[in-house]
């Protein structure tokens, strides 16, 4: 999925709240297996690019003054041009990161961690395997100025892999602003970051926040996992 600068989607009907994170678990037999002395590898399934979106930027209803309904035509054709522009920078930041293989490389070690097995990588050697599933993943914000979002939508489940049985599955949302901690202090990122501000970033930057979209996703998956396996022993 190509990137993309321009009107929000159906994701802005969910509720925006700082760190705002859902899932619903539909099967939870964590307490029923040992992991000790097991192997677990990570297998993921999600759109080929995140989707970075910064808001819609219409005219709206006219306020009856010609010239502060021309300013902000104005100001919405300006925007229109920045994300035009910023286009090819995160087409080119695309090319130097793989963020679903920083998704799966974070999701998977802290998989092994949390359930005390063996990261092992390939499928056939695992005894268990945990299945990500990504349906949307990207940057949002709801206005030019506004602060912007990393944001997830997936499924995941953990499996044994001898049998095949569902061991764990939730369906993951969450949301969690974007700090300047993100990229290190640039100089374009003052106390948030903004739609505006991705356009101002450099490749670079813009790698580093992607890199940082694959560590909030891989993060958000594997908390749910560590909860839910908390739960399921007491």
């Amino acid at each position: 999925m190509a990137f993309i600068l321009g009107s929000l989607s159906r994701r802005t009907l969910l509720v925006l709240l700082p760190v705002a994170a859902t899932a619903c678990a539909h099967g939870n037999r964590l307490a029923d297996f040992d992991y000790r002395d097991r192997t677990i590898s990570v297998v993921s399934d999600l759109p080929l690019r995140p989707e970075v979106l910064s808001g819609p930027y219409f005219l709206g209803e006219r306020s009856g003054d010609p010239l502060r309904d021309l300013l902000r035509v104005g100001a919405r054709i300006v925007r229109e041009a920045e994300a035009i522009a910023v286009q090819e920078r995160l087409d080119s930041a695309a090319t130097l990161i793989d963020v679903g293989y920083v998704l799966e490389e974070n999701a998977h070690e802290r998989t092994a961690r949390y359930l005390g097995a063996d990261a092992v990588t390939a499928d056939e050697d695992a005894d268990y395997v945990l299945e990500i599933i990504v349906g949307e993943y990207g940057i949002d914000a709801e206005a030019w100025d506004a602060a912007a979002q990393f944001f997830i939508e997936a499924d995941a489940a953990l499996l044994d892999e001898d049998t095949g049985t569902e061991i764990w599955r939730a369906e993951i949302e969450a949301r969690d602003p974007i700090g300047p901690a993100v990229f290190g202090g640039p100089s374009a990122v003052r106390d948030i970051v903004t739609a505006a501000t991705i356009a101002d970033l450099s490749v670079q930057e813009i790698v580093d926040m992607l890199e940082s979209l694959a560590d909030f996703s891989a993060r958000v998956i594997t908390d749910r996992l560590r909860d839910d396996l908390r739960e399921a022993r007491r």
